[in-house]
């Protein structure tokens, strides 16, 4: 499993690197619409192991929208049904807003304990 996880973030990363080029991104797999068969922990278990993957062969990435963006690629690759999710700070403490990415699985946040939804307001999903 390991291996087929790293060659995903592999190829994941070269797609998430395109969107730098001037073509755009190339052979980004948008989100399904099925209703996910696996649990929220199941999935969280696959994300932090592509994750601690990507730490090595995720180098080349900038910031935590790309690295997110990759993860989540990769784990759609192997078949889990997993959002990006961009959100805008709601009460920002200087005078300009900052965005974070998060990924969600089945409309519930995976992999942080940080209350995003509270703190943010989404303004994309992929």
């Amino acid at each position: 499993m390991n291996r087929s996880l790293r060659s995903e973030l592999k190829a994941a990363v070269r797609t998430v690197r395109s969107s730098r080029e001037e073509e755009g991104m190339q052979d980004w797999m948008p989100r399904t619409e099925e209703r996910p068969r696996e649990s929220l922990e199941q999935v969280e278990a696959v994300l932090l192991r592509l994750r601690g993957l990507l730490q090595k062969e995720g180098r080349e990435l900038v910031g935590d929208v790309e690295r997110d963006a990759a993860v989540v690629l990769a784990a759609r690759r192997q078949g889990h049904a997993v959002d990006l999710v961009i959100g805008r700070e709601r009460a920002p403490y200087s005078g300009e807003a900052g965005f974070l990415s998060w990924i969600e699985h089945n409309g519930e946040v995976a992999v942080t304990t940080a209350p995003v939804r509270q703190l943010y307001e989404e303004v994309a999903r992929w």
